[in-house]
């Protein structure tokens, strides 16, 4: 009895252990894994790993960091890094070198431009290309950060960069940010007139709940069931477009040739921010431009097709947003707030093959979509000085005309 008893316990202990083993073997080469790439391996975006949350800003760039950026549809890679003020580029100096033109560019993953090389960004080209025109030692500054909006840019620059002096902050106004807008607003601490203070990342003010989100913080095992868990549920039950701004899969609804008026308050609110921004910018005595160019959907039917880039957007296949109704909101708001905008959405129409401008696999700008860009302000800028007294910290800027 004992004999047979033993029998058929020992294999299932045998069992038990073998199973408790390979977790932990699975575990342990996950992290050799890592160890040897010298970067996180489970990590559906690379800018993910760059982000970390703040108490002011609610997400900002890991400073003095090496980063490896991939082109989506050449694969080629490229090394650059990030500065102490956790910003694209080299460290720029303070106090502000005399005679220096310095510009500071906000804005988000556009402008950010972690598909291209340091040479190939807006920002560079920029740079490069006002030197020639103002015959001076001009300073472009890479100030975007994956997801930000007016909102936090404005944010960001009241508390992170107003020490470096800008002469001029251009913010690049995109698409996506009235959905980014309505998602960071309600972790916003508001001020007198409802002027956002702060928007501190719920991370900070409360740590994440639930068995599964502990368990992924802390074993890469775990972190890849997860991901393999939604994967297989995505495709078995992927999700359609959507006109729901809380959902990830309707943050263009608004670009529709027939918007949803759900969306009304919420564009209005976004447009709100340039005020605030406006008004950071004139208590450093810098001047103000805002500038838009439109999505790879508002240019063609087949921009950015690759596999799964416009399902991902929650944007359907060969769909082609003709409204001009964003780039006319955007107008009106600057205009009734005395701002300058530069909206390149036009030039970007006119090209004879505006796919270019944009990846293929990715929804983001090309190496030639930031060249258009760059071109396209630096022309717009060569209309409209920055020179004279600087605007008032009351919001008493200049109007358009007035810089010309």
């Amino acid at each position: 009895m004992i004999r047979r008893l033993a029998r058929f316990i020992m294999p299932l202990l045998f069992a038990v252990l073998l199973l408790g083993l390979l977790p932990c073997v699975a575990e342990v080469w996950l992290r050799w894994q890592e160890f040897r790439a010298g970067r996180p391996l489970l990590s559906a975006d690379p800018r993910d790993e760059l982000i970390v949350p703040s108490w002011f800003t609610h997400h900002q760039v890991k400073p003095v960091r090496s980063i490896t950026g991939t082109n989506p549809d050449t694969g080629e890679s490229f090394e650059t890094q990030t500065n102490s003020f956790g910003l694209r580029g080299a460290e720029p100096a303070i106090p502000k070198p005399d005679g220096v033109l310095r510009v500071l560019v906000l804005g988000d993953e556009t402008i950010f431009g972690l598909d291209v090389a340091d040479q190939e960004t807006f920002t560079a080209r920029l740079e490069k290309l006002l030197q020639a025109v103002y015959r001076r030692q001009v300073e472009v500054i890479n100030a975007a950060v994956p997801g930000d909006c007016p909102m936090i840019a404005a944010l960001r620059l009241k508390h992170e960069l107003l020490s470096l002096n800008p002469d001029l902050v251009i913010c690049h106004f995109d698409m996506s940010d009235v959905a980014e807008d309505y998602a960071y607003r309600r972790f916003a601490t508001l001020g007198h007139g409802d002027e956002p203070l702060a928007c501190p990342h719920p991370l900070l003010e409360k740590p994440p709940s639930g068995v599964g989100q502990k368990l992924g913080d802390h074993f890469l095992l775990a972190k890849w069931g997860q991901r393999q868990l939604a994967k297989f549920w995505r495709e078995k039950r992927p999700d359609e477009p959507t006109d729901d701004i809380d959902h990830s899969l309707g943050k263009y609804a608004w670009l529709a040739d027939k918007p949803p008026d759900s969306w009304a308050p919420h564009i209005q609110q976004t447009l709100a921010s340039l005020g605030d921004l406006s008004r950071v910018a004139a208590a450093g005595s810098s001047r103000l431009l805002i500038m838009t160019c439109p999505t790879p959907w508002q240019v063609s039917a087949t921009a950015s097709s690759g596999e799964g880039v416009r399902e991902e957007a929650g944007v359907p296949t060969d769909e082609f947003y003709r409204s001009t109704l964003p780039f006319q909101l955007l107008a009106e708001a600057a205009k009734a707030r005395g701002l300058t905008l530069c909206d390149v959405s036009d030039e970007f129409r006119r090209q004879a093959n505006p796919d270019r401008l944009f990846f293929n696999n990715s929804a983001r700008l090309s190496a030639a979509g930031h060249e258009l860009y760059a071109t396209s302000v630096a022309k717009f800028l060569t209309t409209h000085t920055i020179a004279g007294p600087p605007p008032t910290a009351n919001n008493n800027a200049p109007s358009a005309s007035g810089m010309r």
